[in-house]
C-alpha cells in the first residue's frame, strides 16, 4: 500500500491506492503517520542535480550516457535540457511541461518502459524504513493511456502499481508534484538494497520523479 497526496491547493481528500500488501519485508497498512527518526540509508543524488544535460530532449543515452548514483535501462534521462550549460539558463522542457519542480531544478523522466535503479547501503535488519518521492507525469502525451509507475525494494513491491496523471495543465506552473509515500517496511537483512522506479506503459507516456528519499521510522 501506498498513499498519495494531492497538492494541497487542490484541497482534495488523500487517495490511496493499491492493495495492502504484506510481502517478504513486512509492509503494514497504517492509518495514521509513524514518528521519523533522524538516520536512514541515503539516497545518492535524490533530486537529480548532479548532472547538466545540453542534448534534448534530455534522455541520459544522449547526454554522456550516465546519471550519477544511478542506473537505468530505456528511455532515461533529466530535464530541463540546457541551451546555455555553463549557467543553467535558456532550460528546455521537453518532458516536465507542468507543475513545479519540488526540489531544485531538475527532475528524472522515464518515458515508455523503463527502470531507473539504485543499490542503497545502510539498512539495518529489522528497523523499518518508509520511502518518500514526489511524481508527475508529463501533460503532451503521444497516447491517451497514461503511464504506470511500480517501485520495488530488494525485489519486493513497496509502492504498487498505478496510474501517473499530470498536476496541472500543458505549461502551468503553479502546483507542486503529487507526493508519494509507501507504507512503512522492516528490512529484512541488513546493508544493501536495491531500488527501482519501474513503467510499464508505451507509446509516448512519461513519468517525472523527483525529491527521493528514505525516512527510517519509529
Amino acid at each position: 500500500m501506498h498513499r498519495r497526496r494531492e497538492p494541497e491547493a487542490l484541497r482534495n481528500p488523500r487517495k490511496y491506492e493499491g492493495p495492502c500488501l504484506a510481502a517478504a519485508i513486512g509492509l503494514a497498512c497504517l492509518a495514521g503517520f509513524a514518528g521519523i527518526a533522524a538516520a536512514a540509508p541515503r539516497v545518492v543524488n535524490p533530486s537529480f542535480e548532479a548532472d547538466t544535460f545540453e542534448v534534448p530532449p534530455g534522455y541520459a543515452s544522449n547526454n554522456g550516457g550516465a546519471i550519477t548514483g544511478w542506473q537505468y535501462q530505456g528511455n532515461v534521462g533529466i530535464n530541463p535540457w540546457w541551451g546555455n550549460p555553463a549557467e543553467r539558463t535558456a532550460p528546455g522542457h521537453s518532458f516536465s511541461d507542468n507543475a513545479i519542480v519540488p526540489a531544485g531544478r531538475q527532475v528524472a523522466l522515464m518515458q515508455n518502459q523503463c527502470e531507473l535503479r539504485q543499490t542503497i547501503d545502510g539498512f539495518e535488519a529489522g528497523k523499518r524504513y518508509r520511502l518518500v518521492f514526489r511524481e508527475n507525469a508529463r501533460k503532451f502525451n503521444r497516447a491517451e493511456a497514461r503511464p504506470r509507475l511500480e517501485v520495488t525494494l530488494g525485489g519486493e513491491t513497496i509502492v504498487s502499481p498505478h496510474a501517473v496523471t499530470p498536476v496541472e495543465a500543458m505549461n502551468s506552473r503553479t502546483l507542486p508534484y503529487h507526493l508519494v509515500e509507501s507504507a512503512p517496511f522492516t528490512a529484512p537483512t541488513a546493508g544493501t538494497l536495491k531500488l527501482v522506479f519501474k513503467t510499464t506503459v508505451g507509446g509516448g507516456v512519461t513519468v517525472l520523479l523527483d525529491a527521493i528519499s528514505l525516512d527510517e521510522i519509529e
